[in-house]
């Protein structure tokens, strides 16, 4: 694209204007701030004014193609041929008679945005008032293109005119020999030569002149084929870039650019300054929630190192409660006591377990959570002075002002018991000791009754006399009575075996499910502390949605401005270095 490093500056500095012309007014910046901000975007939009001027069947219209690579002024596009045609940007393809002497054309070319083209008639057939018409648009023009063709680049009306404009205007003129596939390369350097001599003998001086093929340079961009060739063939490179150096170059345009860039900081530092404050709240939020939320982590740190002994507490309770139900088991290991059916001890005994340690949980827990109430009422009091001495704010919940901790304190208690009270019954002491006792009690019924049963055979025997059968059912009563000890004595060691693993073997479940359950409850215990906060924190956000966009517009802004300082700023040096010496000279 013709002229790409400006409008890539000024892209970004109008994408910056438009930005601080929004922030502007939303801040509430004075009006007439926001009036030269709109104004400077109108200035940098205002395009480049190319007139092209030539005789008739000079090429003017395949050349102005060829520069933009499209095919807006071909003069089957053009409602006639003997009018001065002003192309600008239009959304919908249309045409505005100015005067019977002028039309507007407007075409959806981008470029159009850019550069406005007044691609006028023939020098050699035009009447003198369409001259003078035509001699209106030059003055204004940022570039004068006189394209003279290669069979015939000798016309007297062309040169008249370019008399007056020299003379008169000393606009930016370049010549350009079009047409130059037509001719040989001897002849098209030789009629070069002569432009330029009678340039000089003329004006004194002379003009950049280019030599090319409009067509072959059209066709390079649009066509597809052989385009490396056509390319080469058409010659216009150099005077695409000499148009993009006249571009970049444009004192008026440059200065705009300086100008624009300039109102554009300066407003930039008051719309900044009535954002100071803005900047200032959201910089205590910060301070204040990343304070409040710092501290409320440390202390619950140091809150949760501080209950070692409540465990082992806990966990001397829960052995000394199995230790105390003992007793009631030996009470039913007897061998009296073993051939009664009664299943009431297993139950008592787990009874008692559950009592002993849910008792201890009870009171221990209860003046831990009292403890964990007291850390988190200290933070509270210690965090309410420094807000109020720090922020100058006052914090006050419920009716009293201070927080209710109860309902916190007593969550922990029964958490804990719940935890304790599940882990116990999962031991299944009573049910399965009750299945054991009552084993044992049968089998020895069977091996007392199997006993009762010889004795009465051998005393039988005995009576009639019958020897030795006697002795025999003698000795296998005193057997069956050995195999009753036996058994009974083998069932204790079974019974006490399963009551001190199923005991000894929750120990360490219970303890690790009483130490999470307890740091669970002093988390929760302070989650309900930070969420007491959360109405200051819906203010500090609704600070951060209100301002942080904003103050991330600035951010954005200076820096785009900075870059394009470091472009503008030599320019700027080398503008004012020239008006010095211009003012000297």
């Amino acid at each position: 694209m013709l002229g790409n490093n400006y409008f890539k500056i000024r892209s970004r500095l109008g994408t910056a204007v438009y930005a601080l012309s929004q922030l502007a007014e939303w801040s509430g910046v004075h009006p007439g701030r926001i009036s030269m901000l709109r104004n400077l975007m109108a200035n940098l939009k205002d395009p480049f004014l190319f007139t092209v001027v030539g005789e008739v069947n000079a090429g003017k219209s395949t050349l102005l193609n060829a520069l933009f690579g499209q095919d807006f002024c071909s003069t089957n596009v053009l409602p006639t041929t003997d009018r001065i045609a002003v192309f600008k940007y239009g959304r919908e393809p249309h045409e505005f008679d100015v005067s019977e002497d002028i039309v507007e054309v407007y075409r959806p070319n981008d470029f159009l945005r850019d550069f406005n083209i007044v691609d006028t008639p023939g020098t050699n057939s035009i009447e003198a008032r369409h001259q003078r018409i035509t001699e209106q648009f030059i003055p204004l023009a940022d570039l004068v293109i006189f394209v003279f063709s290669v069979t015939n680049p000798w016309g007297a009306t062309t040169w008249e005119l370019l008399d007056r404009i020299h003379t008169q205007w000393r606009k930016k003129i370049i010549f350009v020999l079009q047409q130059c596939d037509l001719r040989t390369e001897e002849e098209v350097t030789a009629i070069l030569e002569h432009l330029r001599r009678t340039a000089a003998l003329r004006f004194k001086r002379q003009f950049p002149t280019f030599t090319v093929s409009a067509r072959n340079a059209f066709l390079a961009k649009t066509s597809g084929l052989d385009k490396e060739r056509l390319w080469r063939e058409s010659h216009i490179a150099p005077l695409e870039q000499y148009i993009s150096d006249v571009v970049e170059s444009s004192e008026t345009r440059l200065i705009k650019l300086i100008n624009a860039w300039r109102g554009t900081c300066y407003v930039l530092g008051e719309v900044k300054e009535r954002l100071v404050t803005a900047s200032e709240i959201i910089r205590a939020d910060n301070e204040l929630l990343s304070g409040l939320e710092s501290a409320a982590a440390h202390q619950e740190a140091r809150t949760q190192g501080k209950y070692d002994a409540l465990f082992d507490a806990l966990d001397k309770t829960y052995m000394a409660a199995g230790l105390q139900a003992e007793p009631l088991l030996h009470s039913r290991l007897g061998i009296l006591t073993s051939l009664s059916p009664s299943t009431k001890t297993p139950g008592q005994i787990e009874d008692l377990i559950f009592a002993t340690t849910m008792k201890a949980v009870r009171r221990n827990v209860a003046s831990a959570a009292a403890a964990v109430q007291d850390d988190v009422v200290q933070l509270w009091e210690r965090l309410s002075g420094e807000l109020q001495e720090h922020f100058n704010l006052k914090l006050s919940v419920g009716e009293s002002g201070d927080p209710d901790w109860t309902n916190a304190r007593q969550r922990i208690v029964n958490e804990m018991e719940t935890a304790t009270s599940a882990l116990i019954k999962d031991l299944h002491i009573a049910t399965d000791l009750r299945a054991l006792f009552l084993r044992r009690c049968a089998g020895m019924w069977t091996f007392f009754l199997l006993a009762l049963a010889s004795l009465g055979a051998g005393g039988f025997l005995h009576w009639r006399g019958i020897e030795p059968a006697n002795i025999i059912c003698l000795g296998i009563s005193a057997l069956f009575l050995l195999s009753s000890a036996v058994f009974g004595h083998f069932m204790v060691k079974r019974i006490r075996r399963l009551y001190e693993d199923r005991h000894s073997s929750q120990r360490q479940a219970l303890a690790q499910a009483q130490l999470s359950t307890f740091k669970r409850g002093i988390n929760s215990f302070y989650q309900d502390f930070v969420r007491l906060f959360e109405p200051l924190r819906r203010v500090c956000q609704e600070h951060r949605s209100k301002y942080e966009p904003q103050l991330n517009t600035i951010e954005q802004l200076e820096s785009t401005l900075g870059d394009i300082e470091r472009v503008l700023a030599p320019v700027e040096k080398a503008l004012a270095e020239r008006a010095n010496q211009q003012a000297t000279a």
